[in-house]
């Protein structure tokens, strides 16, 4: 009887955890998404976009940025000998209880020749997330006359247009496999460390419960042992 109530309460608890699993994957099935895109000029990454729209193959927008590009900052990315010759974006996405980031570089020099205008492609997979983006100008060769030809102006407008590409895996590029690896290494550690600031019964209480459960035994079976010897020596005495 106790076998079979023990069993019930196991499989309550196992649909209570998928019931939570499914309610949490349904929460992000509403088909909008949170995007929030950064770029690294300063060299640190900071804002200059944030939008909130619904998946479709269909989607293609044209971001409206929050900031402009001033003379200066631009003429110091054309001096190649910068620390940043990369242009990096990075787009954090939130959709129900998901959120994450992912990644894409190209050569500084093809966002200057464009004066900030390009495409990005954020791929989707079929469970509705963002796995990887993809950073397009429209030349793949950097031309240093082109650049020093480029009209001066007193600020650059970002002018960027984004589309989602659904169901299908993104490129992979070396330098974003490298950065996911460094994140996936900086979470393990993380992790690591919270599990080492568990409290002591916590870590390790599989090996503590049997010898518990080893001692209360003994115990018992000494008590029930002892007893009526006991009684029985006594009286013969």
């Amino acid at each position: 009887m106790m076998f079979e109530q023990k069993n019930l309460i196991v499989g309550f608890i196992v649909l209570i955890v998928q019931f939570y699993a499914i309610s949490t994957l349904d929460d992000g099935n509403d088909g909008f998404v949170s995007l929030n895109f950064e770029d690294n000029i300063d060299g640190k990454f900071s804002s200059f976009s944030k939008i909130n729209i619904q998946l479709s193959r269909q989607t293609e927008t044209e971001l409206t940025p929050s900031r402009t590009i001033s003379s200066g900052q631009f003429d110091r990315l054309v001096d190649f000998r910068s620390d940043y010759p990369y242009y990096t974006l990075k787009v954090h996405f939130k959709r129900g209880a998901i959120q994450d980031y992912v990644m894409t570089s190209i050569p500084m020099c093809l966002v200057l020749q464009t004066q900030f205008q390009y495409t990005v492609t954020l791929y989707v997979n079929e469970n509705g997330y963002v796995v990887s983006a993809q950073t397009n100008t429209g030349n793949s060769t950097c031309s240093l006359p082109h650049l020093s030809e480029i009209e001066k102006k007193s600020e650059y407008n970002y002018k960027v247009s984004m589309r989602f590409q659904l169901n299908e895996i993104g490129p992979q590029p070396d330098t974003q496999r490298f950065l996911e690896k460094l994140k996936r290494q900086q979470e393990a550690k993380l992790n690591a460390q919270e599990a080492d600031n568990r409290p002591f019964i916590l870590k390790y209480w599989k090996y503590i419960v049997p010898v518990v459960i080893i001692m209360v035994l003994q115990s018992a079976f000494t008590q029930d042992a002892g007893g009526p010897g006991a009684g029985g020596g006594n009286g013969g005495g």
